[in-house]
């Protein structure tokens, strides 16, 4: 009896400790690299491998690490280590002992000095880096690849110096050189990276890209001119994408591109030297096929060429992008470029509270195909350099690009403006005013009052651009609907309240802005005039909340004759206190027909007795938005009678016109 309970415990003990898991399978393990052994050992701190071909041959578990000893240099090798980690429990690659960090020096005889594959939770900290051969060719010093694979999850790259790494200069997009690079190939399985972060790592003297992501899942309708061939898979873009605080300096081609993602946050980066080798074209800090990427804190300058060259894009395929609180400076392309690919959607894009020094070519570029609401505004361009303050050469339009608020600080004479009939509202145009200067209807030519102009030296001493008191920059800016939260120096910028024209909000006093009054229930009472044989010129089209179709008076057959006028019923009463005109925004012979000259408003109760104007004027002769205002009269009806044209044809247009409280 007493050897059957025997035997029943040492049965139930024998099970217990084979359903138990084993701690030794399960506790994380370090396992160590020393370049610098003389022989090749078990992986232990006390017998560590003395090269990467025992790593590479291993699948880690999550939880290991694989810790390569300062001070010792691993050259012409590959680091694939395999396996992957878990939430909680990543795979983690660093540094044991003191000294410099470990120095992985390829030496071009691999293609990738680091690399993964189809791999997830793994962070990468610490390494000195290099993949120099003797001549260029396709190259990489960290690259992280996945493959039809589905969603990677977790990748830290922190820490690193990255050098040296002549790659192909003339090979961007896919397979291409680059210091740090995420790259997602394949078109069967969707497939992309999610929560990524490349943090505080140097990559110095790289050719092609800094820091580059890419993906072939990249098809959509906002996206005309895919280059992926017949690789292409539908859109499937990289999440969670963070880049920040890192180096790059003495770049061949782009320094920071992230191509094809969502919500991409890219932020308090230095980047001093791109496009320097590269024959492509070549710009700062930017993305390809993007969704609400910001942009912020960044410093960018140094870019070589005028083959773009600026500091920053907004390119093709980008929607809700935001570049705010950047500094570029001495960039020989300039500071933004706008480049969206024919038949493309770029569309809903803020540039905000950002410095330009010294940036020189076209501070501005709009090329390529034309973009769609995009707001610049409360930026400083102080121009002290040769420059095209502004190229309009793809005949943008104010739908297309609206600057409010901006500083324009011109001390050269070899400046010029080609803006077309882009939109221009209360800026500021100061200095030198060279040739093609916009109009603004809002337009101050008064010294800002700046603490000390053009002398910035990081983005972090750029305190000159502060605004002085007394000030003629001070609340009477046009409001922004959501402007952000904060200056460039981080003080407070209050939505709904008129703020200061540049980069500084010094007043902290509330001016109301105008309130634009809501068009809903308007209609038109009469209009003397309107074209509907050889246009649609209807009068309705002044407030039918598109700016591509306007009024147009009578043409086809004979014109009426001046005086003009629209009379609106605006549904209610209200008090009026302002209005608001903006001229036709179609482009090419003929676009200035009908531009308002002189005018007289009037306000009224029944829309039957006006009485004497409430304003008269003349409007400038240009396509951008023009304000007045005016004592504040109550009434339903709204009356703009147009007296003269600004040429003096007998036509009367108008794109839209509002009412202000």
């Amino acid at each position: 009896m007493r050897l059957f309970k025997s035997s029943l415990t040492a049965a139930a003990l024998l099970a217990a400790v084979l359903a138990a898991p084993s701690s030794a399978a399960a506790a994380p393990t370090a396992y160590y690299v020393d370049c610098a052994a003389t022989a090749a050992g078990s992986g232990t701190q006390a017998s560590p491998w003395n090269s990467f071909t025992a790593v590479n041959a291993r699948t880690f578990a999550a939880g290991d690490s694989i810790l390569l000893r300062r001070g010792t240099t691993c050259a012409g090798q590959q680091l694939f280590p395999k396996g992957s980690g878990a939430a909680g429990a990543p795979i983690v690659i660093d540094t044991y002992g003191t000294g410099a960090k470990p120095v992985l020096a390829g030496n071009g005889a691999v293609v990738d000095v680091v690399k993964l594959y189809n791999q997830q939770y793994w962070e990468i900290r610490n390494l000195n880096v290099s993949n120099k051969g003797a001549t260029a060719a396709t190259r990489r010093g960290v690259h992280v690849v996945r493959e039809n694979s589905g969603t990677g999850t977790y990748y830290r790259v922190t820490g690193l110096d990255v050098h040296d790494v002549n790659g192909n200069q003339s090979k961007k997009d896919d397979d291409a050189s680059a210091g740090i690079f995420f790259e997602v190939l394949g078109n069967t399985v969707q497939t992309r990276f999610d929560d990524v972060l490349v943090s505080d790592n140097t990559v110095t003297a790289v050719d092609r890209y800094g820091i580059h992501f890419w993906t072939r899942w990249m098809t959509r309708p906002e996206l005309a001119n895919p280059n992926c061939g017949t690789t292409c898979g539908a859109w499937f873009p990289q999440t969670r994408v963070v880049v920040r605080g890192n180096t790059v300096t003495d770049n061949g081609g782009d320094a920071i591109v992230v191509h094809h993602t969502q919500g991409a946050l890219v932020e308090r980066n230095r980047v001093d030297g791109f496009r320097v080798r590269d024959t492509n074209c070549a710009a700062g800090i930017w993305g390809w096929n993007i969704n609400d990427a910001l942009f912020q804190f960044n410093e960018v300058s140094g870019g070589r060429s005028t083959c773009d060259g600026q500091g920053f894009d907004l390119d093709e395929g980008n929607i809700r992008t935001i570049y705010q609180y950047n500094y570029s400076h001495d960039n020989e392309g300039g500071f933004l470029l706008l480049c969206n690919g024919g038949g493309s959607t770029t569309r809903d894009n803020i540039v905000r509270y950002n410095i330009s020094q010294n940036d020189r070519g076209q501070i501005f570029d709009l090329i390529c195909g034309k973009i769609t609401n995009t707001k610049i505004y409360n930026n400083v361009f102080f121009v002290g350099q040769p420059a095209q303050i502004i190229n309009n050469s793809n005949g943008s339009g104010g739908a297309n690009a609206e600057l409010y608020n901006n500083v324009f600080y011109v001390t050269t004479t070899a400046a010029t403006y080609t803006a077309g009939a882009l939109l221009f509202d209360s800026n500021v145009f100061y200095g030198q005013h060279p040739a093609g200067e916009p109009a603004d209807p809002n337009k101050s030519t008064a010294d800002p009052l700046f603490v000390s102009p053009g002398t910035a030296t990081s983005i972090g001493d750029a305190g000159g651009y502060r605004l002085r008191a007394g000030s003629p920059a001070l609340a009477n800016g046009q409001a922004m609907t959501a402007p952000g939260g904060r200056d460039f120096f981080g003080g407070p910028v209050t939505a709904g309240c008129r703020p200061d024209r540049g980069v500084h909000q010094l007043s902290t006093t509330c001016t109301p802005a105008a309130v634009v009054l809501p068009r809903t229930g308007w209609s038109l009472r009469y209009a003397d005039s309107q074209e509907t044989v050889g246009e649609n010129g209807a009068a309705t089209n002044a407030f039918d909340g598109n700016t591509a179709t306007f009024w147009h008076t009578k043409w086809s057959g004979g014109s009426a004759p001046l005086p003009h006028e629209i009379q609106i019923d605006m549904g209610a009463s209200h008090a009026v206190s302002g209005l608001r005109y903006l001229p036709r925004q179609d482009t090419g012979p003929g676009a200035a027909n009908g531009r308002i000259g002189q005018y007289e408003v009037y306000v009224s109760t029944d829309g039957v007795t006006w009485g004497t104007p409430v304003t008269t004027g003349t409007f400038a002769n240009d396509a951008g938005l023009k304000e007045i205002r005016f004592t504040a009269k109550t009434g339903q009806f709204l009356r703009l009678r147009a007296l003269s044209e600004v040429n003096g044809n007998p036509w009367t247009t108008a794109a839209e016109i509002y009412a202000l409280a």
